[in-house]
């Protein structure tokens, strides 16, 4: 092997992160000097280290051996938006990347037609109408008058999402202070993508998905988009503002107050009972209250609450978030479809259950138990089909 090539393709991919060395080197536990003789071919780079560059960039390995692989246009996409992202943000969209190119392979492995084209539900918005400031009000409206939602809490967004045909994945991007909350792109052949933040996954995830919403409808002539919570462009302002009002609309609001008794809200447990009826966090709620001026008193009042603490103080069951950073389940990381098909191609034998467990990110001990749990509720409920036709 030439390590001098191979030397020059780890450093155009790596330079294709936009990573430095020093970046780059610290995710795959070496030293930048160690990395840099890999990338001179000056040193010999080990297969597990040369696997693990490979996955920290997002390539195919077939690609630093000489295999001609072509960037596609989304993932230079998201390449170009996120230059001024945090290490692990980059990363982690080296992670995406490798997760849609297997789901991407799984459909093709499997024979499963690739889904039909979603039909954009509204013209893209013009940039001086983001500025605006009741055009994410509007918008909001739009979009819920369009899903028949009527002013009803949505508590499950992500679940609605994937019903629309969009696809969610939660993806480590990390927790420094300029790593992205979430990202949007369109893929020519599995449609439309979303991915949260996993180390914020849980306390914002509606108000995340609500913004990749907002530019699924108003912004789907974007390539790619990556947003950070705080960002203020006006993107990303109309996006917020479209998410607070999307879920929760101000006329559902002044029925919830009223249901108080009040007409603006002075008491911290009063944040609580609106976000728990909402189904998003404190934080959230809190923000759309000061949105519509409907809070009275100091707002470090409100900021200082242990939320979670109240929330059981007031009788209410102590919801994920709650108790910070946790396992999230293979259901809440990854989209239904790329699971079942991961399911398919172990059972049909295309792909040895190692790889596919790899893929998913589990061990092969859980994946046989997960196809074996998987053939008895199969089983089950063939034999429920066949005792209700006698």
């Amino acid at each position: 092997m030439d390590y001098e090539i191979l030397g020059q393709r780890l450093r155009l991919a790596r330079e294709r992160t936009g990573m430095t060395q020093t970046e780059a080197a610290q995710f795959i536990d070496v030293t930048p000097a160690a990395l840099n003789q890999y990338e001179s071919g000056k040193r010999r780079v080990d297969a597990l280290n040369l696997e693990r560059l490979a996955r920290l960039y997002g390539v195919p390995l077939r690609s630093l051996f000489g295999e001609e692989t072509v960037q596609s246009d989304w993932e230079e996409a998201l390449r170009l938006g996120s230059e001024t992202i945090s290490a692990s943000s980059k990363a982690g969209i080296g992670r995406l990347t490798e997760k849609v190119y297997a789901l991407e392979e799984l459909y093709k492995e499997t024979d499963t037609p690739f889904p039909v084209p979603l039909h954009p539900h509204f013209a893209p918005l013009a940039a001086h109408l983001l500025k605006e400031s009741q055009t994410a009000v509007l918008a909001a409206q739009k979009a819920r008058s369009y899903y028949n939602l009527g002013i009803a809490p949505l508590v499950d967004l992500q679940s609605f999402l994937e019903a629309q045909g969009l696809i969610v994945f939660i993806i480590p991007f990390g927790k420094e202070e300029n790593a992205i909350s979430g990202l949007y792109f369109t893929h020519p052949k599995l449609g439309e993508i979303i991915a949260l933040n996993q180390a914020k996954a849980d306390n914002f995830r509606s108000f995340t998905l609500a913004q990749g919403l907002a530019y699924s409808l108003y912004q789907h002539d974007r390539p790619a988009i990556v947003y950070r919570q705080g960002d203020n462009t006006p993107l990303q302002t109309f996006a917020e503002k479209f998410a607070l009002n999307f879920l929760i609309p101000s006329e559902a609001l002044q029925e919830r107050l009223y249901s108080l008794r009040v007409k603006v809200v002075s008491h911290p447990e009063e944040v609580v009972h609106l976000s728990r009826y909402f189904g998003v966090s404190y934080e959230t709620m809190l923000c759309r209250l000061e949105q519509e001026n409907r809070i009275a008193g100091p707002q470090k009042d409100f900021k200082s609450v242990q939320s979670a603490t109240l929330a059981r103080h007031l009788g209410y069951s102590p919801s994920p978030h709650e108790f910070g950073e946790r396992f999230l389940s293979l259901e809440e990381r990854l989209p239904r479809i790329f699971i079942e098909l991961a399911y398919r191609v172990v059972e049909e034998e295309k792909r040895s259950l190692r790889h596919i467990a790899e893929m998913l990110g589990i061990s092969d001990i859980e994946l046989e138990e997960r196809l074996s749990f998987k053939e008895t509720d199969e089983s089950e409920e063939e034999e429920l089909l066949i005792s209700r036709n006698f």
